[in-house]
């Protein structure tokens, strides 16, 4: 038995009875868990990015009040540039919320960046997408985007900012890659966190920390886990991340998006590793409900969900656009769902959606495509209806708008 876990710790009475090999000395014994675990919820920002879901201001600080009743460490309030209602929002949350630390998302751009300082938000989740031809296209080379990177750190800190560096993709990037954009940025531009994604949700729980223990032996930099839920694996994964060492964990309430859900990782860290996250547990199933009401999403489920193949989220088709000449626009490469009887890939568009939405659209359907002034003019129309409405805006509306915009041309 591990000391210090007493004679019976898969027993906690009045609570639950795991299985006992769970506490085995071999199971445990390669374990470096770290000495607490920081809940890092990202409902209002990931989980808002599944498809036809629609937060407004309100409902985003009913939900932000309640994970911070429930002892959340962390709450992520959304994406700094996606709208000013968002941006309005993040910055009522980082006023009105005491007792969790209020973060937004950002892009590894210095407007962004800007934007996050201008909220009051106290850390900014900055991504980049560590693949390299993503990084070659924005950069130039690796070399490039790390000197980049490494000055955006540098302004959010200056500015009073905590900076957690989020690697999008990291789980299937080369470890030369991660090299090349982890040790400089991690060296010189000194980061509080960096956050490793597992952003298909394609690594089994083992090597996710494995890839952990890798990136441990290189920086001394806290690590945070980004997990999804494709394969089935995120409350595996997040779980076996923190076996590894990793000090942040990301989760979202009722796993929207395929995130890794809030429920399952907070008793999974206090029944299987025997960590207390002093979260308060009992408000759960309420908290729960009121997440679905507003959000009036479904739990996902791998493969046989229905949004597993939907994309609304702006940033996934700037990637989609510079490949939408593969089978599904490159999507299809991870894990292409006609093999369990869906779509490759389904473009979706709404609230979340961005310039590069309008442009896969109209050239999946045969149109002249947008400049990007008629892009973004087309983009404003369909963000109001999906705010307005709470829902996606559908191929007929996109087309009437289209035709509108272009004067006929549709």
């Amino acid at each position: 038995m591990s000391q210090g876990l007493g004679e019976t710790p898969w027993k906690v009475p009045g609570k639950w009875s795991v299985s006992p090999y769970c506490f085995e000395a071999d199971v445990r014994a390669n374990w470096k868990l770290p000495p607490r675990v920081t809940i890092h919820d990202v409902t209002l920002r990931d989980g808002e990015q599944t498809p036809g879901v629609v937060f407004r201001k309100e409902e985003k600080l009913k939900i932000a009040h309640a994970l911070e009743e429930a002892g959340i460490h962390r709450i992520e309030g959304g994406m700094i540039a996606t709208s000013q209602e968002d941006f309005d929002a993040i910055a009522a949350m980082a006023k009105e919320i005491k007792n969790s630390e209020v973060a937004c998302f950002s892009r590894a751009r210095r407007d962004d960046m800007e934007m996050a300082v201008k909220s009051g938000v106290k850390r900014a989740i900055m991504e980049i997408t560590a693949q390299d031809p993503i990084i070659k296209n924005i950069w130039g080379s690796r070399g490039k985007a790390a000197e980049e990177i490494i000055k955006l750190v540098k302004f959010g800190k200056e500015n009073g900012l905590k900076v957690t560096y989020f690697l999008m993709e990291s789980s299937r990037a080369s470890l030369d890659l991660l090299r090349d954009i982890i040790i400089p940025v991690a060296e010189e531009g000194k980061p509080d966190h960096i956050a490793i994604v597992d952003t298909r949700g394609s690594a089994y729980p083992p090597a996710l920390a494995w890839l952990v223990a890798q990136v441990k032996k290189w920086v001394r930099v806290p690590i945070e886990i980004h997990c999804h839920n494709n394969w089935g694996f995120a409350t595996a994964t997040t779980l076996a991340g923190v076996t590894a060492g990793a000090e942040v964990v990301h989760t979202c309430v009722n796993g929207m998006g395929g995130n890794a859900s809030l429920d399952e990782i907070i008793m999974g860290l206090e029944a299987f590793l025997h960590m207390d996250t002093g979260v308060k547990t009992q408000g759960f199933q309420q908290l729960s409900a009121m997440v679905k009401e507003f959000s009036r999403a479904e739990w996902y489920k791998p493969f046989v969900g229905p949004l597993t193949s939907q994309v609304e989220v702006g940033i996934a088709t700037r990637q989609m656009w510079d490949r939408r000449s593969e089978p599904g626009y490159g999507r299809a490469e991870p894990l292409n769902y006609e093999i369990v009887g869906g779509k490759a890939v389904d473009v979706v568009l709404g609230k979340k959606s961005g310039r590069y939405s309008i442009m896969l659209k109209a050239w999946e359907s045969n149109l002249p495509l947008p400049s990007e002034e008629q892009a973004s003019a087309m983009l404003n129309q369909i963000k109001k209806i999906s705010e307005d409405h709470k829902r996606l805006v559908s191929d007929e509306e996109f087309k009437k708008i289209y035709s509108q915009v272009m004067g006929g041309k549709g």
